[in-house]
């Protein structure tokens, strides 16, 4: 069938147009207009910006995640981009930890890209718009696909990206994987129905488009829900072979990250079982599907709204579909997600048994309810046609699409706070003195004090983490600094009352300042005489109080005489000039993890220290130059495992392009 040029022009024009007119709606609706969205005001509760906050109740203080990780991270990332370095490693965080590697930071997604170009300030809210119009565009294309109408299209898009889950873990990698997925099962229906060059093509990048995406219970929760929509429309299992291999190729492109978080993910606290603690929801909270602010309890966590209209329009969907398998699949997924997330034997056997958060399968739940919705629009709409009503049931139509959008749009409203772009760096004198510190030394900010990850934005080397993938064999390590607890607002914090007598670890560990409250009745003397420290107070302002370690070890030196100068540092690289009297060890006084190597002298020498200890290097009597590189072989099987990928992809899309021709010849 031969398309005409113009009328294709012209539906992308209005294409374009409205998804303009919906990223205008949402860039006021949601309020990006006034600022950036997040809870950068959670500051306010925390030292040492506390002071220069007025008293005033937290907006979504909920949503934290962003503040705490995802934005240091990205700022981070941008910064040794423009150094012209690969963001790898992240010395700022639990002693050092990978960065690449950690795929909550989404550095492979496309979503990310307005962040590492412009900036938070200027990229953090078109990262998140582009997250909307991307869900939209792509379960508007699948509905299309499907042979849904345009308002009945456009009604699914609407349901599915400005859903309350959608929305809820907008900030959150969530969004970035669950955004995509209309486009890997309108690929894979295609392709399980025949070759397609453009389909492979699109199925390969929309599979790395989930998988990259940074939140890997979503990806592995949109991987179940297309295998199973592939086995509903692809005809046999010779026809699914195709599909499968497309996702298996876009895997493969995205493993300079997958590889480097296998590997992470192995050495991880999560995977030992710490921090994750799975639960259930109660069934008070499916009140939220149709009234996003019934009071049942965590307003993000609990987040499902789908309209009245749209879960109305399901339900006809389901009994007027009753006998077709796309449309039982679907509501087979609708009730899948429920019973995997509330309360019940089944939901209760789950966390019970596994590790995964359930509950964030409910950012599933709208893409399963907008192709019934989508159904059950069309079939009235062919009935109120059938009745005679003509062009009045097209217009008629519109109706629940406006409907529904609005609906969505006012529970959306007041779900993200709404903040200065200057809060995001905000800093303090405290931070200042800091900064104008000559390195590398450590920091332990005690009680809330600077939390977890913070330190990142200001270029500090903490040795506390806020994150499942903290290595397992660091935070063992770390333990002789003391006891690690958190707090409602921040995670991973240590007490004044609970650090470790004699501080040794602080001083191996090159730990030189201490941060606190200046209310805290802790200073210098009384740590001093109650853990046997060695401190002095260097600073006391309204911002905090700042105490020296004069015990601190530097973190590179010799176990044995002689001496060592940093001639350079950058996250990734140290080349140390070392001066030893006699054979000894080099000590650089970060944890040891897989990918760091050294050569001395320009050859490879061997790091025997293992996974969480401090790195030591046998060297010589006499002058040396050594170099720590960090360079892990993950990431250069992945690089490799990528090209074979993107080979094997265009090798793919000809083959489905010849036997296309081949059929049509036939």
């Amino acid at each position: 069938m031969t398309v005409d040029p113009d009328a294709r022009t012209a539906r992308l024009a209005a294409g374009a147009l409205a998804l303009a007119a919906l990223g205008a709606v949402c860039w006021f609706s949601l309020g990006m207009n006034r600022g950036l969205l997040l809870s950068s005001d959670v500051k306010s509760r925390c030292w040492p910006w506390a002071p220069a906050y007025p008293p005033t109740e937290l907006q979504a203080p909920i949503l934290t995640d962003a503040v705490w990780q995802f934005v240091p991270w990205l700022e981070f990332a941008r910064a040794e981009l423009r150094a012209g370095r690969l963001p790898l490693w992240n010395p700022h965080q639990d002693g050092g930890v990978p960065l690449l590697a950690n795929p909550m930071v989404g550095l492979g997604s496309p979503l990310v890209a307005p962040v590492l170009a412009f900036g938070v300030e200027a990229g953090w809210n078109l990262s998140l718009l582009a997250r909307i119009l991307l869900a939209a565009a792509a379960m508007y294309l699948f509905l299309r696909d499907l042979g849904r109408s345009v308002q009945a299209s456009a009604l699914g898009a609407v349901m599915f990206s400005l859903s309350g889950s959608f929305v809820a873990w907008l900030e959150n990698p969530n969004s970035m994987v669950i955004a995509p997925a209309p486009l890997l099962l309108l690929a894979v229906r295609r392709l399980g129905s025949g070759p397609s060059a453009p389909a492979a093509l699109g199925a390969v990048a929309a599979t790395y488009l989930v998988v990259i995406g940074g939140h890997p219970e979503t990806a592995v929760m949109v991987a179940a829900v297309a295998a199973g929509w592939l086995a509903v429309t692809a005809p046999s299992l010779r026809k699914a072979v195709v599909p499968l291999a497309a996702g298996a190729l876009g895997a493969a492109v995205a493993a300079p990250v997958l590889l480097p978080f296998a590997e992470y993910l192995r050495l991880s606290a999560a995977a030992h079982g710490e921090g994750r603690g799975a639960f259930t929801l109660p069934l008070s909270a499916l009140a939220r599907l149709v009234g996003p602010h019934a009071g049942t309890g965590n307003p993000i966590t609990e987040a499902c709204t789908v309209s009245v209209v749209g879960l109305a329009l399901a339900a006809a969907g389901v009994v007027a579909a009753r006998r077709s398998r796309p449309a039982a699949f679907w509501a087979a997924v609708a009730v899948a997600v429920p019973l995997a997330v509330y309360d019940n034997p089944l939901s209760r056997w789950l966390v019970a048994t596994t590790p995964v958060y359930w509950t964030r399968a409910l950012v599933v739940l709208p893409l399963a309810l907008a192709p019934l919705a989508a159904f059950g629009l069309d079939t009235a709409r062919s009935w109120a046609r059938a009745s005679g009503l003509g062009r009045w049931a097209d217009a008629a139509t519109v109706a629940p699409v406006v409907i529904a959008a609005i609906e969505l749009l006012r529970a959306a409203s007041g779900v993200h706070a709404v903040t200065p772009p200057a809060d995001v760096s905000r800093t303090t004198p405290i931070l200042a003195r800091l900064a104008a510190q000559h390195g590398p030394f450590r920091v332990l900010p005690l009680h809330t004090f600077l939390p977890p990850n913070s330190a990142t934005t200001y270029g500090l080397d903490d040795v506390r983490g806020y994150d499942a993938l903290g290595p397992f064999a660091w935070r063992r390590a770390r333990a002789e600094i003391g006891r690690f607890t958190g707090t409602s607002y921040v995670s991973d914090v240590i007490e004044p009352w609970n650090l470790a007598p004699g501080g040794r670890a602080l001083d191996e560990w090159n730990v030189e300042y201490l941060l606190l409250h200046p209310q805290m009745p802790y200073d210098a003397a009384r740590l001093n005489r109650e853990f046997g420290l060695d401190l002095e107070e260097v600073y006391l302002g309204f911002d905090g109080r700042l105490l020296r370690n004069r015990r601190s070890l530097p973190r590179a030196r010799l176990l044995g005489a002689g001496a060592v100068a940093i001639v350079v540092r950058t996250p990734t690289r140290w080349v140390l000039a070392v001066e030893a009297r006699e054979r000894t060890a080099l000590v650089l006084a970060d944890p040891m993890f897989p990918g760091w190597t050294v050569s001395v002298d320009g050859r490879d020498a061997v790091i025997a220290s293992p996974v969480g200890s401090r790195i030591e290097v046998a060297v010589p009597a006499g002058a040396h130059a050594v170099v720590f590189r960090y360079r892990p072989l993950s990431l250069r099987i992945g690089v490799l495992v990528s090209v074979l990928g993107l080979a094997a992809t265009a090798l793919l899309a000809g083959r489905c392009r010849a036997r296309r021709d081949q059929l049509a010849g036939g």
